[in-house]
């Protein structure tokens, strides 16, 4: 923790830190700023921290992406990601917390608390840190794909399956994950067609045989993805099959797993631990290999990705960092009240 007087006089240092007078110390400084660095900001400022978001613009991320969400907590009717998202940033305004619109370049974690965070805005320092940025889709995309957002072109069986009651969906991808969004829909819609560029299922073969057993999925091998089509809203996709030709299946939706998930760590420079494919690793209180260094979301090493999981971590990382500050061997539990 810093001294009470550290910041005072005009200018001063800290384990080689330069300090001015006018510096800004945060207790807690999110980079990111979706669901799990809002509600993270939202608790550190009711637990009476300093607490600060850093993100290059006021919505962004997956859930400011989703064109309708109909699973997190308090709707009644299905929402814009976007809407619920502005709501959790301005609670977290209302109760004090500040948002900086700057980019996170680079950090310095080697020295251990205070932190430095290099923004687009100049040098941020805080007690502690959470790395919340989210993992997006690392390729471009389809053609097709952005002009029917919201129109058919889902991501989630859990956000958007529902939507399909009775219908026929595509879904589009070759790996495990596929496979068992695919189930997960058979329940839910009249026919699934899972289709894949490999010419053979390779997952696991008790998943296999029930994609198999299903009733109303059919499985197409060797076909690639070229072009979602429809007019006012997806009517299908366009394939190429492995001799080139082309093949049109009809659908009321469109499911992609073709991309996959990249976690947006790139500013980190490995400064922290992460698994094999670079989401961070952190234990259940959201500690990552550096003590003060916190991360929670969709970038964090996990098997669910949900933007409801990801506020509550957001919640677990802003009350381990007050324990961590205060040096309090319990966690507060009145901090919703």
């Amino acid at each position: 923790m810093l001294d009470a007087d550290l910041c005072t006089g005009h200018q001063t240092s800290y384990r080689g830190i330069r300090f001015t007078e006018n510096q800004d110390i945060y207790d807690l400084l999110t980079i990111g700023a979706g669901p799990a660095g809002c509600t993270a900001a939202l608790y550190a400022v009711r637990a009476g921290l300093k607490a600060a978001m850093v993100s290059p613009t006021e919505l962004s991320g997956m859930m400011a992406t989703a064109p309708l969400v109909a699973n997190f907590p308090a709707q009644i009717e299905p929402t814009p990601g976007k809407q619920i998202l502005a709501m959790i940033r301005d609670q977290a305004l209302a109760a004090g917390a500040e948002h900086l619109l700057e980019p996170a370049e680079a950090v310095e974690f080697s020295n251990g608390s205070p932190f430095e965070v290099y923004t687009g805005g100049g040098t941020r320092i805080a007690r502690t840190i959470l790395v919340a940025t989210g993992a997006m889709a690392p390729s471009d995309p389809l053609p097709g794909e952005k002009e029917f957002a919201g129109l058919g072109v889902n991501y989630c069986t859990a956000c958007d399956g529902p939507f399909y009651q009775g219908l026929d969906v595509l879904v589009v991808g070759q790996d495990a994950e596929a496979a068992r969004e695919a189930l997960t829909l058979s329940q839910i819609c009249r026919s699934v067609a899972l289709v894949a560029k490999a010419k053979d299922l390779s997952f696991a073969d008790d998943l296999a045989e029930q994609v198999q057993a299903a009733d109303n999925i059919a499985v197409h091998l060797g076909m690639s993805i070229k072009e979602i089509v429809g007019e006012d809203a997806v009517t299908g996709a366009r394939f190429a099959g492995p001799g080139g030709e082309e093949h049109v299946l009809n659908a009321d939706g469109v499911f992609l797993y073709v991309r996959g998930r990249a976690p947006a760590t790139g500013f980190l420079h490995g400064t922290l631990q992460t698994d094999d494919e670079g989401f961070i690793i952190t234990d259940e209180s959201m500690q990552t290999s550096v003590p003060g260094v916190y991360a929670a979301g969709d970038v964090r090493s996990k098997q669910i990705r949900q933007m409801v999981v990801a506020a509550a971590e957001g919640c677990i990382a802003a009350l381990m960092a007050e324990r961590f500050i205060t040096g309090r061997g319990k966690v507060r539990s009145d901090r919703g009240r």
